[in-house]
């Protein structure tokens, strides 16, 4: 494809008042400025046990530590409690007959729904495939209400025709249709190794192809996620019954609160096995405790719960909102940003309880998978620039983002890069401060903190054995285990903490810092998470 054709292209499938994610008429000094903001915030929340130190400020730096201390416990309290909630939600939402109570809405909406399976694929195996498409058939809602949109890419499009010429074999009489796009390479200003640009030429071919046949967008609900997720029987149901039954579900986004990765989960080394873990009991907490904040003076919430890797949207909103922006390293978080400063707040998160499915990172052998995961949170690291776009793009319309409003937004982005640095400092802050002010050694502060410290981090510690009984009830362990891997099933808790110091932090301080430097302009590639399995071992899907 001639160089002048893929630029013409890039100006058609992108958002036609942005460039590079930002205001398209946004001058490069103030767009730097907001890209420097979230990793300068993270350098000195980091630096700042050396600041106190090297000013002397001992009671400034207690205050701090105490602070984070107490904010720490709450947090753990808060997320075994939100912990449980959830779990009982989800056992009670598994066993609701969500059809049922969708008939009993005699809808005549849901007469005309379909929905949109987008699946978007790179290097693929079918045998990594053909159990996704396998589980999307087995829905309670009806397998012909599905029709299925492979996204391909061109440099892997030989391998993905044969996969999507043997899925169309075997389950082409199963969903309602099947059709392929075919993501061009290379197209400037496109960031490579993420799906955000294979998805956004399909969807946008999908709406154009649909209008050509006679069809509305708006009856259709869209399935965005990775190739390896595999729902639950029931979750397309629970999530059709919400929208139904929602305030104003075209500008609301649904997902599960329940995002495991149960397919190999016990098959990944241990450190990427808890770091996966601890994602899906987070993620689920927060869908309890922090789903909305309300905005002062105002009678108004703002939907805090963003989007993460699998969601579902109705494809008219997905047009409305111009489908995904090609030009930066994120399409799932970055959806729900841009979705909120298109409809100025108003944009909202609705969950289920219901689960689904999905891959840890995996490769061939134990040093890779490593590897591959490393590259993946460097990626998600890089997810951050959706913070200085979002408030970039606040910054020049005050009429619908009034004070109070941006006020609760710029919240939930502090707290994000706060919570990146509290582990680190807890860990080495007070270390830090006895050997750049050796005058804190000898203060009462020296005897007594660490003291208080310990007793809140036995608590902490004792926490994880309701954490480890909660998550078993998400993640079955295997049935044939042996009594002496339970108790290691408990010991791999302790790597929650060596996690947050390693692959929870350093990829996302990488990114960070990289974007603060400028190398927004530079970094347009990125590292496509391998779906295989680690040589010798069989999958044991939970």
């Amino acid at each position: 494809m001639a160089k002048e054709k893929k630029q013409n292209i890039q100006k058609r499938y992108k958002p036609k008042d942005r460039e590079g994610g930002f205001p398209a008429d946004m001058p490069y000094w103030k767009r730097r400025f907001f890209e420097i903001l979230p990793g300068l915030f993270v350098w000195i929340l980091l630096l700042l046990p050396v600041i106190f130190a090297l000013l002397r400020w001992n009671v400034a730096m207690v205050v701090y530590m105490s602070i984070l201390v107490a904010y720490w416990f709450f947090r753990t309290v808060k997320f075994i409690v939100g912990l449980y909630i959830g779990v009982k939600r989800m056992e009670e939402e598994k066993a609701t007959d969500w059809v049922g109570k969708i008939k009993e809405l005699n809808s005549l909406e849901f007469e005309n729904l379909r929905y949109i399976y987008l699946c978007p694929v790179y290097a693929e195996t079918f045998d990594i495939l053909e159990p996704s498409f396998e589980a999307w058939a087995k829905s309670d809602i009806g397998a012909k209400r599905i029709d299925v949109v492979m996204a391909i890419e061109e440099k892997k499009k030989d391998l993905q025709l044969e996969n999507f010429k043997k899925l169309k074999e075997k389950y082409g009489k199963k969903f309602g249709n099947m059709r392929y796009y075919i993501h061009p390479a290379n197209i400037p200003g496109e960031v490579a190794g993420v799906k955000g640009a294979n998805i956004n030429w399909a969807a946008r071919h999908l709406v154009k192809d649909l209008r050509k046949e006679g069809k509305d967008p708006s009856n259709y609900l869209l399935i965005t996620c990775d190739s390896d997720l595999r729902p639950h029987p029931k979750y397309l149901s629970a999530v059709t019954y919400r929208y139904l039954t929602v305030e104003d579900p075209k500008h609301t986004f649904f997902a599960s609160a329940v995002h495991t990765f149960n397919n190999n989960i016990w098959d990944v080394p241990p450190m990427i096995r808890t770091q996966s873990n601890m994602l899906t009991t987070v993620i689920l907490h927060l869908w309890v405790f922090d789903k909305s904040m309300k905005i002062p003076f105002s009678n108004d919430r703002v939907y805090t719960r963003d989007t993460f890797s699998s969601y579902i949207v109705n494809l008219a909103t997905l047009e409305e909102i111009e489908f995904w922006d090609p030009e930066i390293p994120n399409d799932d978080t970055a959806f729900y940003w841009n979705s909120i400063i298109r409809s100025r707040g108003k944009f909202k998160s609705q969950e289920v309880y219901v689960p689904t499915y999905n891959d840890a990172v995996e490769n061939k052998n134990f040093i890779k998978s490593h590897v591959s995961f490393y590259k993946q949170q460097y990626r998600w690291g890089w997810g951050i620039i959706t913070f200085p776009i979002a408030l970039a793009v606040m910054s020049t319309d005050k009429k619908n983002f009034p004070n109070n409003k941006k006020l609760v937004m710029m919240k939930m982005m502090v707290e994000y890069l706060w919570v990146l640095t509290v582990v680190f400092v807890l860990t080495f802050g007070l270390n830090i401060t006895s050997w750049l002010n050796p005058t804190y050694q000898y203060s009462v502060f020296a005897f007594n903190l660490p003291r208080i410290m310990s007793y809140v981090f036995t608590l902490v510690v004792l926490s994880n054995i309701p954490l480890v009984l909660l998550r078993r009830k998400i993640t079955p362990v295997p049935k044939d285990w042996k009594w002496w891997r339970h108790i290691l099933d408990f010991l791999e808790t302790a790597l929650i903490a060596v996690n947050m110091l390693t692959f929870a932090f350093i990829p996302y301080i990488q990114a960070l810092t990289e974007m603060m430097l400028g190398k927004t302009q530079f970094k347009r590639n990125f590292y496509v998470t391998e779906k295989v399995r680690m040589k010798g071992k069989e999958n044991r899907a939970g």
